[in-house]
């Protein structure tokens, strides 16, 4: 690991099998995904160092410590309907034995049991926006998470998948620099299934609204069904910000790293590591 850099710097850890030219990635040497790993980044000069265009992490309230005057940053993430998420997360579980929390018995819970259970999450966005993890929730919690997501989050729906794909891409300028035909490809193919498609034919079915299970897990969620209602509609109104940029930016001055001859963008770029050994 890259836990004990002393300076900040880009590298290319490996990503495949060894000897399969498989390209390798580059990420900055530090774990935003823990506290601890964004005080690291903060002290090393992550932000200012321009090495990284995003970030993912789960704390952002934490991560704002991490942006300067000189270097701000725009939150953008990809909801979930509230309902869908809670579902979605105890099917999980049941089969997630590679996780610590990871408990045998929960094979044999129904969506019910779960739902009554001290393991259901109660309001999970809302706490996470208000910044509030225990105690009780009020009207006051909703409307700071709102404040929040309007102020700070260009907004994706997972269920408009495709729109929220190509809003990202305009709105942050991401055009393709390695090899555009191959990564159009990929963009095809993963906004079509993805990595975590459920393949198997195994995919549950969704609890019908005003049946026992749908209605428990509403009860673990009023906050949240009324903050994702809101961003549904800034979705919409978030249209704005891309208004005069091409919907196929991406590929507008793409460039090909990749290909022979290679092309680079004018501010340059650093084609990624094919790994051989």
């Amino acid at each position: 690991g890259h836990d004990q850099d002393t300076e900040i710097a880009v590298v290319y850890p490996r990503s495949g099998p060894e000897g399969s030219g498989s390209d390798r990635s580059p990420f900055v040497n530090v774990d935003t995904t823990t506290v601890a790993g964004i005080d690291r980044a903060q002290r090393m000069g992550f932000a200012d160092s321009g090495l990284a265009q995003a970030i993912v992490t789960p704390f952002i309230y934490e991560a704002n410590n991490l942006f300067t005057s000189t270097a701000k940053g725009r939150i953008f993430t990809v909801f979930r309907h509230p309902i869908d998420r809670a579902i979605s997360l105890f099917y999980y579980i049941q089969v997630a034995d590679w996780e610590p929390t990871y408990s045998p018995e929960l094979v044999n819970w129904s969506l019910e049991d779960y739902a009554k259970s001290p393991l259901i999450e109660n309001n999970w966005m809302t706490r996470q926006l208000s910044n509030t993890l225990e105690g009780d929730l009020n009207d006051d919690h909703l409307k700071i998470a709102m404040e929040v997501i309007r102020r700070k989050f260009l907004v994706g729906l997972m269920t408009e998948i495709e729109r929220t794909m190509e809003r990202f891409e305009r709105y942050f300028r991401w055009t393709y620099h390695v090899n555009p035909p191959n990564q159009e490809a990929c963009r095809v193919r993963l906004l079509q299934g993805g990595s975590n498609t459920n393949a198997s034919g195994n995919k549950k079915d969704k609890p019908q609204e005003g049946s026992e299970a749908y209605e428990l897990l509403r009860l673990q969620n009023m906050y949240d069904l009324q903050l994702y209602e809101y961003i549904e509609s800034l979705f919409e109104e978030q249209d704005e910000f891309v208004q005069d940029i091409p919907a196929d930016f991406r590929n507008i001055d793409a460039t090909c790293c990749k290909c022979y001859p290679a092309t680079f963008p004018p501010e340059g770029f650093t084609c990624p590591l094919a790994i051989l050994n």
